[in-house]
């Protein structure tokens, strides 16, 4: 059984006879021409191939042609274990992944699922994430360092090889991130499984309407305050956990029923380890204080950011070797 992956076509290094000639054939043309004429013939091929992914995976969703071509593609597996049963809709699009509600599968106990499925390789965008990635450790798919000299060298030179590498590093990052503030009580989705280029995750929402993000909703004062003090204690785990968000304004936190998510992880560094980690931080800060600003809570956004950073260079020391009970206890309960 054979399955066609885009992504695979993609790399040279690894590619068929069949997309070879497609490359070949577009060498010459512009590069919005090259990447519509390449995924029409890579269609049109695999259409010979005697088993497509569209015969064991009919979801309800019916997305347009090239997007319906990645998205079953990627979701099959879950699908055949069991994990998910349909795709019902798409929640958001974004410039480097779109998120889908699903149907979970009754095995797991659960009613909706949300997969966020990352693009494939030429509809992403991750040019400028140089900022995020210094210190971080370049990992696979299976949450392994990648240290071979083959594999470092491919990151260096930004081959299609080391392209993937970065791709899959960025995403294993941001599964892991959300393991580990799940565990540790901060207020993320419940991370549920992760595969090639997609997370699922619990799904925030009701059945035909996602839950806003928070620029999109009007508190209360009281419920304001509470909030605010809630996304501050978040903001505490997180640091302890060794992450900072390094995007967090209202626009990734969900709101929903009283009680609100923060999404969107893959960006996030360690402050051990990153030497931006302190503005990035204050940067998060910055703009949760200017949001609660219109409900009249006037906190000082540098003064919060340097406490909450002088807290977390006290009790962490901030340096390589030292201990962190919190981390290791949350990494031992994902273990467990």
């Amino acid at each position: 059984m054979q399955k066609i992956d885009t992504d695979f076509y993609q790399d040279e290094e690894y590619a068929s006879t069949a997309a070879k000639r497609i490359q070949r054939k577009n060498r010459r043309l512009g590069k919005r021409e090259k990447q519509a004429r390449f995924v029409a013939d890579l269609v049109e091929h695999a259409e010979k191939v005697p088993v497509d992914v569209h015969q064991n995976f009919t979801p309800s969703f019916k997305p347009g042609e090239h997007e319906g071509f990645w998205l079953i593609s990627y979701l099959e597996e879950f699908y055949n274990n069991q994990l998910i049963s349909d795709i019902l809709w798409k929640v958001k699009g974004g410039k480097e992944a779109n998120v889908y509600c699903c149907k979970a599968h009754p095995a797991t106990g659960l009613d909706l699922i949300a997969a966020k499925v990352y693009r494939p390789q030429m509809f992403r965008n991750l040019r400028n994430d140089a900022q995020y990635r210094q210190g971080r450790e370049v990992v696979d798919q299976q949450g392994k360092v990648a240290n071979t000299r083959r594999e470092l060298l491919a990151v260096k030179k930004n081959t299609h090889f080391g392209q993937e590498l970065r791709h899959a590093s960025w995403l294993e990052s941001e599964y892991q991130t959300m393991q580990i503030l799940y565990a540790a009580g901060a207020d993320v989705p419940k991370p549920l499984a992760r595969g090639n280029n997609v997370i699922l995750m619990e799904y925030v929402g009701g059945d035909r309407s996602p839950a806003p993000t928070l620029n999109q909703v009007t508190l209360g004062a009281s419920e304001a305050r509470r909030i605010f003090e809630k996304v501050v204690n978040d903001l505490a785990i997180m640091l302890a956990c060794h992450r900072v968000h390094a995007d967090l304004s209202a626009f990734n936190i969900l709101y929903w029923d009283g009680d609100f998510k923060i999404i969107d992880f893959p960006q996030a560094v360690d402050p051990r380890r990153n030497p931006d980690a302190a503005a990035l931080f204050t940067r998060d800060v910055e703009r949760v204080c200017q949001y609660f600003r219109r409900y009249k809570i006037g906190q000082d956004a540098h003064r919060l950011a340097s406490d909450l950073w002088t807290r977390f260079q006290r009790d962490n020391a901030l340096n390589a070797n030292a201990a962190d009970p919190l981390f290791d206890e949350t990494m031992e309960s994902i273990d467990g």
